[in-house]
């Protein structure tokens, strides 16, 4: 499950890169996000309302349970669990975005807010996410 988004040559993430970009994936980080249009019915339920996956700007972290997406639902937390999780791409939807496959069928796409290694900090997080997913 590599991710290649050809990293501009001979930029590298240093160690203090790593560590910033990990408390910033704990703490939340901007994103321009692609999710289902999710709606409620009116018993609570979670139904979706069209095929087209909605471009929204909200904030994602990654928790230990999973990657949280936060009041993508109206005021409600968007969470895909770890093990939701079935494949991870280069997006075609956002630029220097990642698409999220998850095992209902549905997709979730993202590109955190930061032009600085970006390409860097994409793989970077691809990779972490494999990683979770995988332990």
């Amino acid at each position: 499950m590599a991710l290649n988004l050809s990293p501009e040559t001979g930029v590298k993430l240093t160690k203090k890169d790593r560590a910033h970009v990990l408390k910033k994936m704990k703490q939340g980080w901007k994103a321009s996000c692609m999710i289902p249009d999710y709606v409620f019915d009116e018993n609570g339920d979670i139904q979706i309302a069209s095929d087209m996956n909605r471009r929204v700007v909200k904030i994602v972290k990654f928790k230990d349970d999973g990657i949280h997406f936060e009041k993508a639902l109206k005021n409600k937390t968007l969470r895909i669990p770890w093990f939701k999780i079935i494949e991870i791409n280069t997006s075609k939807e956002i630029r220097d975005g990642i698409e999220i496959k998850m095992n209902d069928g549905r997709y979730v796409a993202f590109s955190i807010y930061n032009s600085y290694k970006i390409k860097q900090i994409t793989e970077f997080i691809a990779n972490y996410i494999v990683e979770k997913k995988n332990s």
